[in-house]
């Protein structure tokens, strides 16, 4: 009875743990979801299109932070070192971050003396570079007190500060001060409170007080230049995928201008929330099942669990896709309110939303390509077709086609998902998996398509 007792209340933790771990995983998109149609309506195009350039900036550098983050997770999790080097590891981290952000920002001032960046006063400037400082080092020990297994304070942490930074934003903004310098000077202010806060509570659910005190908890320099070392091939691993993801706004902005920017970037918050919310827990939650199976050659388990992972896949994001792309208007209408400039959003994101739901079944593949460590032909991949995507999207903001972006877009997230199964197709461990599974999407495919021509031929 007592033993029973004790794994009902484990299996009741973990379900808390991980409901708490993807509600802090989700609050800044879901967030964000919430509060940008009121910062577009307040700022205006311009200065909302700027807004979201940095946006997708903040997103680019929070993902390449020098491989600290992950560097740091892995050794907390892997619980290597005491208290006295996993104090110096994040002080370290710190330095790291710290010294190549001071980097950044004389250079970005040196541009700006030069006459670059015309359209941002100097203040300004210098104060979203230190922004993206304080949000990546909050990145950092939220990524700690994760790798701790602190789920339930590290996310509590987080989610309080993202809406506590969005709404005061929103209360600054609507109150006669709508402008791209007080956005950032609010989100600056609140961004120190919320990288502040998490530093102390890190410090302190990681036991680390007492080390933080030792002289021997000091890094130095030569200690410093070898942890980015050790970062440099996750940074060119994830870059790539970083850059492609992040870099089409400023491109837009470039080439087309800062207006035009705005439904563009209105459009793909809304095609990513598939992908951002739905799709990555669904792939967390069979990926260990699935290396497992695919290790041990356990061929019937391996089909059960790419019938479950498709399936799930299909019926998560392909239902919800489906019922949104026909209805994109007066949801979108819903969304934004009553607005001329939700036709052009709408637009496009009857381009984008096939694409990305597409991308979505490519977690599977990719589970495939990890179990047998195929980290290479990903790494190839990810950097060509980035390249390709983002010659694409210069040639489209060169002809003002915003559209021309979205196909690309389209095209970039259906071919990484076609040529990773075809990869695993093209493996000798994963190949029946691979053909397996790939039949399996195309058969649901098949009558998503044809669940689609029903909605379509009752509501039209």
């Amino acid at each position: 009875m007592t033993k029973s007792f004790e794994n009902m209340t484990r299996y009741r933790a973990a379900i808390f743990n991980m409901i708490m771990l993807y509600a802090g995983k989700t609050s800044g998109v879901l967030v964000a979801f919430v509060f940008l149609p009121l910062y577009s309506r307040l700022l205006g195009a311009e200065q909302f299109g700027m807004v979201a350039v940095i946006l997708s900036l903040q997103a680019l550098l929070v993902m390449m932070d020098l491989g600290m983050s992950t560097l740091v997770s892995r050794d907390i999790a892997a619980r290597e070192s005491d208290a006295t080097g996993l104090i110096k590891l994040i002080r370290t981290a710190e330095i790291s971050l710290s010294g190549f952000y001071f980097i950044l920002l004389v250079s970005t001032a040196a541009v700006k003396a030069m006459g670059g960046l015309p359209r941002v006063d100097f203040v300004t400037v210098l104060a979203t570079v230190t922004l993206f400082w304080l949000l990546v080092l909050q990145n950092l020990y939220y990524s700690a007190m994760l790798a701790r297994r602190r789920y339930a304070s590290a996310s509590v942490i987080q989610t309080v500060g993202v809406i506590f930074r969005a709404s005061a934003t929103a209360i600054i903004l609507a109150n006669g001060y709508a402008t791209l310098t007080a956005f950032i000077a609010v989100q600056l202010v609140f961004a120190a409170i919320h990288c502040g806060v998490t530093r102390r509570y890190c410090i302190s659910l990681l036991q680390l007080r007492t080390a933080s005190t030792l002289k021997d908890s000091k890094p130095r320099l030569v200690e410093g230049v070898s942890l980015v070392k050790r970062g440099r091939s996750l940074v060119l691993f994830s870059a790539a995928g970083a850059a492609v993801m992040q870099l089409d706004k400023p491109l837009i902005s470039a080439f087309v201008s800062a207006a035009s920017l705005a439904p563009y970037f209105l459009a793909t918050t809304l095609c990513m929330l598939p992908l951002s919310i739905l799709a990555g827990p669904v792939s967390q939650y069979f990926q260990p099942t699935l290396l497992n199976a695919v290790a041990h050659q356990n061929s019937e388990l391996t089909r059960h669990t790419l019938n479950r992972f498709v399936t799930t896949l299909l019926l998560i994001i392909g239902l919800p896709c489906i019922i949104f792309w026909f209805f994109r208007m007066p949801m979108i209408d819903l969304w934004m309110g009553q607005n001329s400039g939700n036709i052009t959003i709408a637009r496009y994101v009857e381009i984008l939303l096939p694409g990305c739901a597409v991308g979505a079944l490519g977690f599977v593949p990719y589970n495939l390509l990890i179990s047998k460590k195929d980290f290479k032909f990903q790494a190839l991949l990810s950097t060509g077709l980035t390249l390709i995507t983002l010659t694409g999207a210069t040639v489209a903001g060169l002809f003002k086609s915003v559209e021309g972006v979205c196909y690309i877009y389209a095209t970039y997230h259906s071919t990484s998902t076609l040529l990773s199964w075809m990869r695993a197709i093209f493996l000798p461990d994963t190949r029946e998996a691979a053909k397996y599974s790939f039949r399996l999407a195309i058969k649901g495919c098949g009558v998503l398509v044809g669940a689609a021509m029903v909605i379509n031929y009752l509501f039209k």
